[in-house]
Formats: C-alpha cells, structure tokens, sequence
C-alpha cells in the first residue's frame, strides 16, 4: 500500500518551515528495493475564518494520513515526490536526489508565502460570490533513474578515510555558506527577501520571529523564548533616505494604537541598499522630519546595516544574543551602533 509511511525504513533526510507550515522530507525504502522521497506536512495554528492550513494542504495535493506519523502524529498530510529505483548492486543517482533536497528546501521556505496567496484570493473570491476551485500543484512523483556514471552505494563501506572527511568537511562548509549567505538580504534587499533576511537574523539572536499575516500594520511580530519582551517590526528597502511622506510610518503609528502586549515597535530600514557600505556611513537614513515627527513615540528606527552589524558582533562573540535583544527592546529614535571592537 503506497500511503507515504508503510515501508522497511521511514527516515528523515530535510527539513524546513515557513509561515505556519512544518515540512519534513523523509526517505522511504520499501521491501523491493525501491525507494520514495515524501514530504511530510502540519500546521499547528488554526484560523477562526477564511481558509484553514491544514484545508490547504489537501488543495494543494497532499493527502491526510489517519494513522500515526513517525513525524506529525495523527495531523500528517503526506506527498510522494519522487520514487527512486535501485539496482542489484545498489546504485543511486546523487545529482537529482540532490535536485529533490534542494527543490524541496525552496519549497518549504516558500509554502507560508503561497498560503498567504491562497487566503486572499479566497477572500477575494468569496467577496463576490464565487467559490474558488482547488488546484493541485504537484504532478506525478518524478523518477530517478540510475545511469553508468552513478556510484553504487557499497563503496562508501571502503572509501579512503581522507576522502570522507573531506567529503563531511564540503558539506558542512556548504550548508555553513548557505545560512550565512541569507543574511546578505539585509545589506541589499526589498521586499520579502529583506523580510524573510530580517526574519532569519532575529531568530538567530534568540527572538521567535515570523512574518506576520497579509495585511497586517507590521511585517513581522516576535518575541523572547519567554514572552516577556515581545516586537513589531516594519522592514523595508529603499535607495534613498526614509522621509516623513513614507507610508510606513503610518503603519508604525497604527501598530502603536492597535498594540495591546507593549510591544516594542522597530523599523528596520534598508536605506541607500543600492549604495556600497562605506558610501552610506554619512548619509543621512531618517530625515529630521521623520525624527521630530515619531520622537514622541517610543519606536526604535534602525538600519539593514545596524542589523547585519548586530548578527556579525554576535557570531564573533563580542557581544551576546541577550545584549543584542536588550538594545532593541530600550533603544528609542535613530538606533546608532557601533560594532564592537
């Protein structure tokens, strides 16, 4: 029976979430040699109105498993993307079980996004009376074939030992590339790759954070593991200055009205983003008019720049995650940083 669990070994190979969403890929191995790559999907959050994740999901092609998951429990809906044969003598084909991982990553830090699409089309939709229909956007599970050119799976049992640890030490410094390569948004970024890096930054200094629902007065809301200190945060990216005319600093004021847990207020500006860093150090990034005009309020104004600076401070160790949140959480008007030394 092909229902994305029942097999010899289930095992987890990825891992990924964005918005609401969790997603593990999971390898499958079945009793014929053959084997399956699924994503497992859950959301945990529910919604009193509109369009419910876990509705999503079955729309968008995966299927409600209602036994029990090795990875979700009884809230699993499985998709089977990818079926890979074996030989006799064990052969796979790396490179497109290395498109699948890496398709599956893109995918899982995009599905927030898509479901934020989906609700407002549906409420769209609904506003004048017409029923959406649902769209699978999956098709059938792609097949990895084995070719002359793949290695059988056998010969990692007599691989030199030099070899395999250079091998580890390629993936390590990739997957070590490839993290702090999302923080490079920050310096140069609009839009939701400079909220998705903002986001990335702030969970890295020990904040929950998570872009906020379509629509709403901020980006992005967090908070301390602890609740104690909790944040709104506006970001955007322009090339030039932020002026009393900016749209957003209506959105600051209308978070500071509608905010009922004291939470700190922050724009982070990506000012001058297509200036190079040291061109920007004398421009000046709030005009007098937006400082004068937001100095009553007790909102934090900072820059990608102040941002990128903080996570680099802190993965140098010269300054702690918990004095990063401190200078966040009591910092009032223009922040002005200064790395430490």
């Amino acid at each position: 029976m092909n229902d994305g669990h029942s097999g010899i070994e289930n095992r987890q190979v990825n891992q990924g979430s964005s918005g609401n969403f969790q997603l593990i890929l999971a390898y499958l191995k079945q009793g014929t040699g053959h084997g399956e790559f699924v994503i497992h999907a859950t959301s945990n959050n529910f919604y009193s109105f509109g369009l419910q994740p876990l509705e999503f999901l079955a729309e968008i092609g995966f299927t409600h498993y209602s036994g029990e998951c090795l990875f979700h429990h009884d809230r699993c809906f499985y998709r089977v993307i990818a079926t890979l044969a074996r030989d006799e003598y064990g052969f796979e084909n790396f490179v497109q079980i290395q498109s699948i991982y890496n398709a599956f990553k893109i995918f899982a830090g995009r599905i927030g996004e898509l479901f934020q699409l989906r609700q407002q089309e549906d409420r769209i939709l609904r506003e004048i009376g017409i029923r959406s229909e649902r769209r699978a956007i999956f098709g059938q599970p792609v097949e990895i074939e084995i070719s002359e050119k793949d290695i059988p799976l056998w010969v990692n049992e007599v691989k030199f030992q030099h070899l395999c640890e250079l091998e580890i030490q390629r993936d390590t410094a990739q997957r070590e590339i490839s993290n702090l390569s999302g923080y490079l948004p920050l310096l140069y970024g609009i839009g939701e790759p400079f909220e998705e890096a903002v986001v990335r930054a702030l969970q890295f200094l020990g904040l929950n954070a998570e872009r906020a629902p379509k629509g709403f007065t901020v980006d992005i809301l967090a908070q301390t593991p602890n609740g104690m200190q909790k944040f709104g945060f506006e970001a955007t990216g322009t090339a030039g200055a932020i002026k009393k005319d900016s749209k957003k600093l209506t959105q600051l004021l209308e978070f500071e009205r509608i905010k009922e847990h004291g939470e700190k207020t922050v724009l982070v500006a990506n000012t001058y983003n297509t200036m190079p860093i040291n061109q920007r150090m004398e421009q000046e990034h709030f005009t007098p008019q937006v400082l004068e005009f937001l100095s009553r309020h007790p909102i934090l104004l900072m820059t990608g720049w102040n941002l990128y600076c903080m996570v680099g401070d802190v993965l140098e160790e010269s300054r702690s995650k918990e004095e990063i949140i401190e200078i966040l959480y009591t910092t009032n008007g223009q922040l002005k940083y200064a790395r430490s030394a």
